[in-house]
């Protein structure tokens, strides 16, 4: 009986993290900006899922983009993701 009890508590508190990360989710692929992070200056632009253009994937990360892929174009510009 401890053992189902105990299985149960392991259940719900699993599901309830993954609605706190669910509600974070701004969209289909942006959440909250991470301000704290600190990211490398190399210069690999990618194009986020929010249609702009950042110096590096990190610095995209940062922004709260969950998704971005290389790109030609410069940093700031907008893009087409």
């Amino acid at each position: 009986m401890k053992k189902s009890i105990f299985t149960f508590l392991i259940f719900l508190i699993l599901s309830c993290n993954s609605k706190e990360d669910e509600s974070n989710v701004l969209g289909d692929c942006v959440v909250p900006a991470k301000p704290d992070v600190i990211c490398t200056k190399d210069y690999k632009p990618v194009c986020a899922c929010n249609d702009i253009v950042y110096s590096n994937s990190c610095e995209a990360e940062k922004a709260g983009n969950l998704k971005w892929k290389s790109t030609e174009k410069d940093s700031g510009e907008t893009c087409s993701f």
